[in-house]
């Protein structure tokens, strides 16, 4: 209710007034007792929402970042396990190590093709003998049977 709603209804000032008054002693009687305590409740309460929607953002940033950061280490796991299947691919193919890295593919399968592939195109070497095979026809060659067959001690 409003003073211009009243003089609206074409009442005097004094009708008013006392219309308002009465209205204001209604208003106030039918405020509860405990109005302060309950607006000081209302205030610490918005105090400790404000304090925990902080908490709750510093939380949500802190997992944020955290989520970030696993994310990167996992990248670093898997390319981990590629480079460790890439070498060992390419130890089952014959292929040297230093290639090993020239694999491509993202699954074995794919790994596997492409060093396949990849060794039919690199040579692979003849392994050397350990020893002379061929007889030699010297005079000295028993002699050198004979030193190649000894077992020194000073030797391990």
């Amino acid at each position: 209710m409003d003073r211009k709603f009243l003089e609206g209804l074409g009442l005097e000032k004094e009708a008013i007034n006392s219309i308002m008054a009465e209205h204001g002693k209604s208003v106030q009687a039918a405020k509860p007792t405990d109005y302060d305590d309950l607006k000081s409740a209302k205030e610490t309460l918005e105090k400790q929402i404000e304090e925990l929607n902080g908490t709750l953002q510093a939380t949500t940033d802190k997992y944020t970042q955290q989520e970030s950061t696993l994310g990167e280490l996992q990248a670093k796991v898997k390319g981990y396990e590629v480079d460790t299947l890439k070498t060992r691919i390419a130890s089952q193919a014959g292929l040297p190590l230093d290639l090993a890295g020239r694999l491509s593919g993202e699954t074995e399968d794919e790994i596997k093709a492409d060093a396949e592939k990849f060794a039919s195109y690199v040579s692979k070497p003849a392994p050397l003998p350990l020893k002379p095979t061929e007889p030699a026809d010297d005079k000295f060659s028993p002699y050198k049977n004979m030193l190649e067959n000894l077992n020194l001690k000073g030797e391990k």
